[in-house]
C-alpha cells in the first residue's frame, strides 16, 4: 500500500496504527505505522485532534505512515503541553514539556531515538530542578539538582552511564555525609577494597 498525501489535516480518529504483524490499534504506538482507516493506505500529511472545547488538542505530521516533524499537544487553556520532534518515526530533536501555566517543565534533546545532549527539568515557578548531559542515551558528565529555592541539592558526575562522583546538600546548604562517597565527591573505598589493594 502506498502513502497518500492529504492536503488538509485529518482527525486522528480517522487513522489507525498497524504493527508488522498486522495488528490494529486506535492510538499511536511508536512500533506502528499510521494508516487512513477508510482507505487502508499509509498516511502522509497533517493530523489533528480537537479538544472537547473545540480547540486543537493535538497536531502532528506524518510521512509514509511515520511521525515526521513536530507533534504538538495543548492544554485545554490553549497553552502548549508538549512538543516532540520526529524524523521518519524516530524521536530526533527537541522534546519539550510545559507546565499548564506556560513555564517550561522538561527540555531534552534526542538524536536518532536516544537522549543526546541536554536534559533539563524545571519547577512550576521556572526555577531549574535538574540538569544533566546524555551521550547515546547514557548519562555522561555533570548531573546537578536544585531545591525549589535555587539552592544546590546534589551534584553527581557520570562517565558513560556510571556514577563516578557524588555530593549532596541539605536545604540549609550544609553538605550531607554520604556512606559511599567522600566529601569531595569521590567514591569511598571500603575496608574490603583497601585490604585487597
Amino acid at each position: 500500500m502506498t502513502a497518500q498525501a492529504i492536503a488538509k489535516p485529518v482527525k486522528y480518529a480517522q487513522l489507525e496504527w498497524r504493527n508488522e504483524a498486522g495488528e490494529r490499534f486506535d492510538q499511536f504506538r511508536e512500533d506502528c505505522l499510521a494508516y487512513l482507516r477508510e482507505e487502508g493506505t499509509l498516511f502522509t500529511g497533517q493530523a489533528m485532534e480537537p479538544s472537547e472545547g473545540g480547540k486543537v488538542a493535538l497536531e502532528g505530521n506524518f510521512h509514509e505512515g511515520r511521525p515526521h516533524g513536530e507533534e504538538l499537544w495543548y492544554f485545554e487553556n490553549g497553552n502548549k503541553n508538549s512538543l516532540v520532534t520526529y524524523r521518519h518515526g524516530v524521536r530526533h530533536g527537541p522534546h519539550l514539556v510545559w507546565h499548564e501555566n506556560g513555564q517550561l517543565q522538561i527540555d531534552v534533546c534526542y538524536s536518532h531515538g536516544k537522549r543526546d545532549g541536554r536534559h533539563s527539568v524545571f519547577y512550576e515557578n521556572g526555577q531549574k530542578r535538574s540538569q544533566a548531559e546524555f551521550v547515546n542515551d547514557r548519562l555522561h558528565g555533570a548531573y546537578i539538582t536544585w531545591h525549589e529555592d535555587g539552592e544546590k541539592k546534589s551534584e553527581r558526575v557520570f562517565k558513560e552511564g556510571v556514577e563516578v562522583k557524588r555530593r549532596e546538600w541539605r536545604r540549609n546548604g550544609e553538605q550531607k555525609v554520604l556512606k559511599n562517597w567522600n566529601s569531595n565527591g569521590s567514591a569511598r573505598k571500603h575496608e574490603t577494597e583497601t585490604a585487597e589493594a
